[in-house]
C-alpha cells in the first residue's frame, strides 16, 4: 500500500506491522505519526481498501483505534463455529456494540456455539445503532439436547433467545430467523414487536426438520397491513391464504414474496386465482419464489393445489422430495411464460426407476426444453438426481444461448440416447452458451448429493434457500 503523501516518503509503508515503533518517530516537520489528528486519519482511511485499512491498523495503537471506528464496520458477519470460539468472542466483544448490520453465521448443533450466540445477542441488545439482524444457521434447528436448551436456572434457553430478539426488533429494518423452526414458532410475537414504520425485510419462513411434528407457525394476517415499507417477505405455506394476500394490499413497495412449502395441510384453504390477480394489481413489481422442502407426499399434487395461473412466479426450488413432478414442470411453461426465471429440482443421485422419468417417450416434449423455449425470462436451471438426455441438454443450450446464466447437472446424470451427436455434447453446450461450461463431476458434489446417508441435507440446501432474501 503506497500513497504519494510527502510526509511518508522517507518512513516506509505504514502497512508493515513491524514498523509500529514509527509512532515515536519524527517526520520532516517534527510531528510524530501518533499525533496525526483523528479527523485526518479518518480521511486517509476513507480512501483505503478494507485490506489496506487492516494493514494500516498494525502501525500503532492510535491507528488501530481509527480502524475500529464504527464508520468502517457498518456490516459485520459474526461466524460462530466450534473450532473458532476465541475469534468469535473477539468479534463479538469488538463489533457487537458498533455494528449496524449484523449477520450471524451460526453452527447451531453445538452447545458451546449456542452459548456464544446468546452472548452475542446480549451485546447486540445494547447496540442502539443496530438496524439489521440476519441469522444464517448451519442447520434448520438449534441443538435440541436437554443440557443445551436448559440453562442453570431451569429456563429453556430458546426462550432467552426469543426474548433477546424481541427486545432488538423495534430498532430493526431487516430481520431474518434463517429458517430456524425453533424460532418460527414465535413469528406472531416477532411481528408484534417489530416496528411497522421501519421494517423492509422480514424472513419468517421456516425449514422443517421433522414433518411428523405438525407445528404450524401461524401469525395473525391482519398484522401485515401495517408494514407499509416492507419490500421482501418470506413465510410458510401454512400462512398463505386469500386473507393474507388481501392484507398485503396496503404495502407500498413489495418486491419479493417467498413461500416455503413442507406439506399441504388437510384443513388449509387454497388461494384463488382471483386473489392472485388482485395481488398483481396491487404489487405489479412483486415476484413470487416458491421453495419446496421434504414434501415427499404432497409434491405429487403441488400443481393441483398450490400453483395458480395468476401467481407472479419467478423461481421454483424443490429440495429432496424424492420425486420429479413432470406435470408441474409442464404447467410452468404454460402459466409463467413472462415471469419464470429459475427452476431447481434437487435430489440425491439414484438409479431407481423414478430417476429415469425424463427419458420416457410418453412425456415428450421435454418440459425443461419447453420452459427454456417459451419462458422469455428463463435463465437458470439446476437438476440433480434425475437422468437427462444429452440431446435435450444441447437443445437447451441452443435455445437460450448466452442468456442462460446458470446450467447445472451432474455428469453422472447425463445419458446418451442416440448416436446423433458424434461431436462432444459438452463442447457443443459450451459453444451454445458462449462461455466456459462443464457438468458437475462427482468430486465436486456435496456428499449428501452422492449418497443421502453421507451428510445432512440442511448443510446443502440452506445456502440456496437463504440466498432468496438477498
Amino acid at each position: 500500500m503506497r500513497r504519494n503523501w510527502p510526509y511518508m516518503e522517507n518512513h516506509g509503508e505504514c502497512s508493515k506491522p513491524k514498523k509500529s515503533k514509527c509512532c515515536s518517530s519524527w517526520g520532516p516537520t517534527g510531528a510524530r505519526w501518533a499525533d496525526l489528528p483523528t479527523v485526518v486519519l479518518q480521511q486517509i482511511f476513507q480512501y483505503l481498501s478494507p485490506e489496506d485499512r487492516k494493514n494500516a491498523s498494525c502501525v500503532c495503537r492510535h491507528w488501530r483505534e481509527i480502524y475500529f471506528h464504527p464508520k468502517w464496520w457498518k456490516a459485520v458477519t459474526f461466524r460462530i463455529n466450534h473450532d473458532n470460539i476465541t475469534k468469535s468472542k473477539f468479534l463479538a466483544s469488538t463489533f457487537a456494540s458498533i455494528v449496524s448490520k449484523a449477520t450471524i453465521s451460526l453452527e447451531c448443533l453445538t452447545p458451546q456455539c449456542i452459548d456464544e450466540f446468546i452472548d452475542l445477542l446480549r451485546l447486540l441488545h445494547k447496540n442502539n445503532l443496530l438496524r439489521s439482524l440476519v441469522i444464517e444457521p448451519s442447520h434448520c434447528r438449534l441443538d435440541d439436547s436437554v443440557d443445551s436448551l436448559i440453562c442453570a436456572g431451569g429456563e429453556r434457553r430458546i426462550i432467552e433467545i426469543r426474548n433477546l430478539i424481541l427486545d432488538v426488533l423495534p430498532k430493526l429494518r431487516e430481520f431474518s430467523l434463517g429458517g430456524l423452526e425453533d424460532l418460527a414458532y414465535f413469528s406472531d410475537s416477532f411481528l408484534r414487536n417489530a416496528s411497522p414504520s421501519k421494517i423492509t425485510l422480514l424472513g419468517l419462513a421456516s425449514i422443517r426438520d421433522n414433518l411428523a411434528i405438525n407445528q404450524m407457525n401461524y401469525f395473525t394476517p391482519d398484522l401485515m397491513s401495517s408494514f407499509k415499507k416492507l419490500q421482501i417477505l418470506s413465510v410458510d405455506y401454512d400462512q398463505l391464504s386469500n386473507t393474507f394476500l388481501h392484507n398485503l394490499k396496503e404495502l407500498n413497495d413489495l418486491q419479493r414474496l417467498i413461500v416455503h412449502v413442507h406439506a399441504i395441510p388437510t384443513n388449509h384453504s387454497e388461494t384463488s386465482n382471483e386473489a392472485w390477480k388482485n395481488f398483481k394489481v396491487a404489487h405489479p413489481k412483486c415476484l413470487l419464489r416458491l421453495t419446496v422442502v421434504h414434501a415427499y407426499m404432497d409434491i405429487r399434487k403441488l400443481h393441483l393445489q398450490v400453483l395458480k395461473e395468476n401467481m407472479p412466479l419467478s423461481h421454483i426450488k424443490v429440495f429432496f422430495c424424492e420425486y420429479v413432478n413432470l406435470e408441474l414442470l409442464h404447467i410452468l411453461s404454460r402459466f409463467y411464460k413472462n415471469t419464470l426465471r429459475s427452476v431447481m429440482w434437487i435430489d440425491s443421485l439414484s438409479n431407481v426407476p423414478g430417476s429415469w422419468k425424463f427419458l420416457r417417450p410418453s412425456h415428450n416434449p421435454d418440459p425443461l426444453v419447453l420452459i427454456t423455449w417459451l419462458c422469455t425470462q428463463f435463465e437458470e436451471l439446476v437438476l440433480y438426481g434425475y437422468k437427462y438426455p444429452e440431446e435435450n441438454l444441447v437443445a437447451i443450450g441452443r435455445l437460450k444461448g448466452s442468456r442462460m446464466k446458470k446450467l447445472e447437472i451432474p455428469k453422472n446424470d447425463i445419458v446418451t440416447e442416440s448416436i446423433r451427436y458424434r461431436a462432444n455434447p459438452i463442447k457443443e453446450v459450451e459453444k451454445n452458451l458462449k462461455g466456459a461450461w462443464k457438468p458437475i463431476y462427482s468430486g465436486d458434489l456435496h456428499p449428501v448429493i452422492i449418497d443421502p446417508t453421507l451428510g445432512d441435507s440442511d448443510e446443502f440446501l440452506l445456502p440456496y434457500i437463504l440466498a432468496d432474501l438477498h
